[in-house]
């Protein structure tokens, strides 16, 4: 059973302090999702993982959604606005210049939805979840950028880069 959350950093979001080997485990999981996800859906890889600050100065394009079941939780993807059309042509079999800016949307929030399934699987394999509908939305990055750093992940992936935030809790059972 995994508990992660966010410290306290002016966010609404609740969490509790995590333990440095659960930190590592949604950081591996982060890691080996986008990876795999990446690579078998858009036919792209990874090149490096990036610090946060090295992309900070880049526009990008925000999702999140929202899981509930054996716990709950939200991933939040930002994918930099030089990649995102990259990912949809690659996904949709289409050349870049055909592609909508809602199509572009769509692909972004369905990587989040695909992001966000592989690492509960991997987190929680005998759990059951319910995913919300992602969603295209803006973003706080400079509070994202505070959380533990087991929790959020910066791909290279040499045409751009993609954002990963993501963190579960539960509600403290009692004794």
């Amino acid at each position: 059973m995994v508990e992660t959350g966010m410290a306290e950093t002016g966010s609404q979001r609740p969490g509790a302090d995590v333990a440095a080997g659960e930190a590592e485990q949604v950081a591996a999981c982060l890691r080996e999702s986008a990876g795999e996800v990446l690579e078998t859906m858009f036919f792209l890889t990874v090149e490096r993982e990036a610090g946060w600050e090295e992309v900070a100065h880049k526009e990008h394009l925000y999702a999140e959604m929202d899981f509930q079941g054996a716990a709950e939780g939200r991933l939040e993807l930002a994918v930099s606005r030089d990649l995102a059309p990259v990912l949809a042509a690659g996904f949709l079999g289409k050349d870049e210049p055909e592609l909508t800016e809602r199509e572009i949307e769509g692909v972004v929030c369905e990587l989040a939805n695909m992001l966000c399934g592989s690492v509960l699987s991997r987190l929680e394999s005998h759990s059951l979840f319910q995913l919300g509908a992602p969603q295209v939305t803006q973003s706080d990055l400079e509070g994202y950028s505070r959380m533990d750093a087991g929790h959020r992940c910066v791909f290279d992936l040499g045409h751009g880069d993609v954002k990963l935030c993501f963190w579960m809790w539960r509600e403290a059972k009692a004794a």
